[in-house]
């Protein structure tokens, strides 16, 4: 097998444009990605996002709606499975119980053939294809069995290992045959959590060994940060951010990747100006710039960068509201009027305490806000009610045309005095985040309803993303705590929807 001490800088698998649908729904939109050869590459999301789609698109199991895989150059997007030079270790192992554990590791050698060229008595040359010697086979699994530290089991029976040795074996079986890459498709999932913690480094070790590239799936961020060269973030079918483990830590893109990578407080604040943010009502120094005067941001402070100080010395100040030993340190959570800020630290104040919070300015990460308004294409229904966003709401109308008015027929009167009908107008539609609401009646008239796909804390309130059937979607704050995949109803008052003409000059979509 090729043993490489470090990353080549040639790539050996590159995503273009790859698109997946299933029935006509989008589960992976327009990916690009190079994986280089040697290359430890772990693809992390909630479920759903689209991460096992994607390693099962380089595996050969799915083929890609469109766009294109290559693998060393060429383009394989429609290559068979058995002709990429693959191999996968599945969740569940996929072994055979009614083999040993040598019998397992060799089946696919069992079956592999060899071309070779033979002269036949005419003298012409021929291609055969031959199996591997019995001895090659030998050699090759306890070559296999010896990176997995298995050697001596060869004899053993399936049912007789413990789930660490069984997906070893899964292993083993995908090694022996000395694939190019190596697809794990969230491989520790069914071990207890001290066998997960030993195999991610034992995963490590192997991955440095062989110096094969390895390709990993998990939703578990503690397995993608102590293994990975290389994290991709995925949610909702697209990349969120690529980067090593430090700097997907220490400099998440956005709120997504900042809560879904470790602990995070998550706030809303403002840069009046560069190295200079304000949040939780107090203004910090910051190492940020190039944003606009004045500019929404969303503002990450991992717990481990909040120092606990006496009242009088800190920029904030709050109450103690909790305490938990977690080990290595305390997580700590305090009520600085209506943030809750956490904190991990080796010292723990008494609960009840009133204790001063401050934060240097390096552990204070600004990024510009992806969500600011909901804003949607709509249509004036002849009841001067509006459609969008898979709803209906009440409306005020009138708004589209400054000093009208509606007659007693439902007519708008212009300030000019002209009549206009606006049904089936097209309008620009703006909600704000927080003039939504939620509701689990299902019979709210004819608003719109939708499952929710996403929340983070954001220390003062939650924040959502609903889904539509038809894939609308819609974000919102609200304060009580709503379970992710939740069906309800969305709310907004008549004098919460903003309208505009879909025509006016500069308005957007």
């Amino acid at each position: 097998m090729e043993t490489m001490n470090k990353t080549s800088n040639k790539n050996i698998i590159e995503l273009i444009d790859v698109c997946k649908e299933f029935d006509g729904v989008s589960v992976v939109e327009k990916m690009n990605l190079y994986v280089r050869k040697g290359e430890f590459v772990t693809f992390l999301g909630p479920s759903g996002c689209g991460k096992t789609t994607t390693l099962r698109m380089i595996a050969g199991f799915e083929m890609p709606t469109g766009g294109k895989i290559l693998l060393n150059g060429e383009d394989i997007s429609n290559l068979p499975p058995n002709k990429r030079p693959v191999n996968t270790v599945f969740q569940k192992y996929a072994l055979f119980p009614h083999l040993n554990v040598f019998e397992n590791v060799a089946f696919g050698l069992k079956l592999k053939r060899i071309e070779t060229t033979v002269i036949d008595k005419k003298g012409n040359e021929k291609i055969k294809y031959t199996k591997l010697p019995k001895a090659v086979i030998e050699e090759k699994v306890r070559k296999a069995l010896e990176i997995v530290d298995l050697v001596g089991f060869e004899k053993r029976s399936i049912s007789t290992l413990s789930g660490g040795q069984q997906q070893r074996i899964a292993i083993a079986r995908a090694i022996v045959n000395e694939p190019e890459i190596l697809l794990l498709d969230e491989p520790l999932g069914a071990l207890d959590l001290k066998m997960r913690k030993e195999m991610q480094l034992e995963l490590k070790a192997m991955h440095k060994r062989l110096g094969i590239t390895f390709i990993y799936v998990t939703h578990d961020q503690e397995e993608v940060l102590t293994m990975s060269d290389t994290i991709v973030v995925m949610s909702d079918g697209t990349i969120q951010q690529i980067g090593t483990p430090e700097m997907i830590y220490n400099e998440p893109k956005n709120t997504f990747v900042a809560d879904f990578i470790g602990e995070s407080n998550i706030f809303t604040g403002v840069m009046p100006k560069d190295g200079l943010v304000r949040f939780c009502g107090k203004p910090f120094t910051c190492l940020d710039s190039g944003f606009e005067k004045d500019e929404p941001v969303d503002v990450v402070v991992r717990p481990e960068d909040v120092q606990i100080t006496s009242p009088e010395e800190g920029k904030l100040k709050g109450k103690v509201t909790s305490v938990i030993f977690k080990g290595i340190h305390y997580q700590i959570l305090v009520q600085c009027g209506r943030y809750e800020i956490e904190i991990q630290s080796t010292v723990a104040p008494e609960v009840g305490a009133t204790v001063g919070l401050c934060v240097q300015p390096d552990g204070i990460h600004v990024m510009r806000k992806i969500f600011r308004v909901n804003k949607f294409t709509g249509v004036i229904t002849k009841r001067n009610t509006v459609e969008f966003g898979d709803g209906e709401y009440d409306c005020d109308v009138t708004q589209l045309y400054p000093g009208s008015y509606l007659d007693e027929e439902g007519y708008l009167i212009t300030a000019k005095g002209e009549k206009l009908d606006l049904t089936d107008t097209e309008v620009n539609v703006e909600v704000g985040l927080h003039d939504i609401t939620m509701s689990d009646n299902l019979d709210e008239g004819c608003a719109a309803q939708g499952n929710i796909i996403s929340l983070i804390y954001k220390s003062e309130y939650y924040r959502y993303i609903v889904r539509t059937e038809n894939e609308e979607d819609y974000v919102l704050a609200c304060e009580d705590l709503w379970n992710e995949n939740d069906l309800v109803s969305l709310i907004i008052p008549k004098d919460k929807i903003r309208l505009t003409l879909k025509d006016t000059e500069g308005s957007k979509k």
